[in-house]
């Protein structure tokens, strides 16, 4: 791995702001890790935004199709899927399976992380490979309330 990525990884703000100041591409992919993914993993919204000041593409996808958006949304990560959002990240982005970031944050039953998507104007009738949507995922994994939240919106739209 590269110092860039091996800082990000392991969540050293000071060694990524030196790596991106030595001319780092915020951008970089190795082995299939995205720095700004990685940064999504380590949950730093604060090295995320030096990625991004630095250039980072916040549309990057890995060799599965998985954006930061989809990574943050995933993982319940609130604040990053705002600061995500708030940069221009492409909401209904689909990973190589179909998969979107509302699929993925209503798969794992992360209720506030769904509801941020919806507010959004995140596409709820988007389906992955097996034509499943946020609401069949959410239904089938036993998470009601989100069931109720896609339902509400739908009803909204």
């Amino acid at each position: 791995m590269t110092e860039l990525i091996d800082a990000v990884k392991i969540g050293n703000l000071s060694k990524v702001q030196e790596q991106l100041e030595a001319g780092a591409d915020a951008n970089l992919e190795e082995a299939g890790t995205i720095a700004l993914i990685a940064g999504v993993e380590v949950g730093s919204a604060e090295i995320l935004q030096l990625l991004l000041a630095a250039g980072a593409d916040v549309n990057k996808q890995d060799p599965d199709g998985w954006t930061a958006l989809m990574e943050a949304a995933a993982s319940d990560r609130r604040e990053i899927v705002q600061l995500l959002l708030d940069a221009g990240a492409d909401i209904n982005a689909k990973t190589n399976e179909g998969l979107t970031a509302l699929i993925a944050a209503a798969a794992k039953g992360h209720g506030a992380v769904v509801q941020i998507l919806l507010d959004k104007g995140a596409d709820i009738n988007a389906k992955d490979k097996n034509n499943w949507t946020a609401l069949v995922w959410a239904s089938a994994e036993g998470h009601i309330d989100i069931v109720e939240s896609i339902k509400e919106a739908r009803n909204k739209r």
